[in-house]
C-alpha cells in the first residue's frame, strides 16, 4: 500500500500522519511525505489601478524569508520521516513548491499513491469562503482516494 500525506506542521496534518501510521504496515506500506511551500508572490494581491488595469507586486523576492519557509518546510518533513522510520516504514520526502491544493494533485498524479492523507484545518464558513479550502479542493480534483483528518 502506497500513501500520500500532506504536511503543513498543523496539528490536523500531525494527525494526518498519526492515521497513516495506523494504517501502515511495516513490510508492505510505503508512505510518501509531502510539504509544499507556496511562493511569496501568492501572498500579495494584484490591485486595480486607477485606469482599470490590474497590477502585480513585482518586487524583489525576499530570498532570506524564502530560505526560511523552505527550511521549515525541510524540518517538517525530517521529524516526520524520523516517526515512519522508528516503525521501520518505507519512506520518500517531497519538498514542493507552488500552490498546496495543485501540487498535492499534481503529485497524487506522479506517485499514484492508494490514498491521499491530509489534515483539515477546520476553516469556518467565512475563511473557507475568503481562503479556499484546501482539503476540499483535494478531495473534488484527486484522480486518487482522499481521506481527510481532523
Amino acid at each position: 500500500m502506497k500513501l500520500l500525506v500532506a504536511l503543513d506542521g498543523s496539528k490536523a496534518s500531525n494527525h494526518a500522519l498519526e492515521k497513516a501510521l495506523a494504517l501502515s504496515h511495516a513490510d508492505t506500506t510505503e508512505i510518501v511525505l509531502l510539504t509544499v511551500i507556496e511562493p511569496l508572490t501568492s501572498y500579495i494581491p494584484e490591485i486595480m489601478m486607477p485606469t482599470g488595469d490590474w497590477v502585480g507586486w513585482r518586487g524583489l523576492p525576499d530570498v532570506e524569508l524564502e530560505r526560511k519557509l523552505l527550511a521549515a518546510g525541510q524540518a517538517i518533513l525530517d521529524q516526520s520521516e524520523v516517526l515512519c522510520r522508528e516503525k521501520n516504514i518505507k519512506v520518500t520526502t517531497r519538498l514542493e513548491l507552488g500552490l498546496p491544493r495543485e501540487v498535492i494533485c499534481q503529485i497524487a498524479t506522479a506517485e499514484k499513491p492508494d490514498v491521499v492523507i491530509l489534515g483539515s484545518r477546520g476553516l469556518g464558513s467565512l475563511e473557507r469562503l475568503m481562503l479556499g479550502s484546501v482539503s476540499n479542493y483535494v478531495l473534488h480534483h484527486s484522480e486518487y482516494p482522499v481521506l481527510i483528518v481532523r
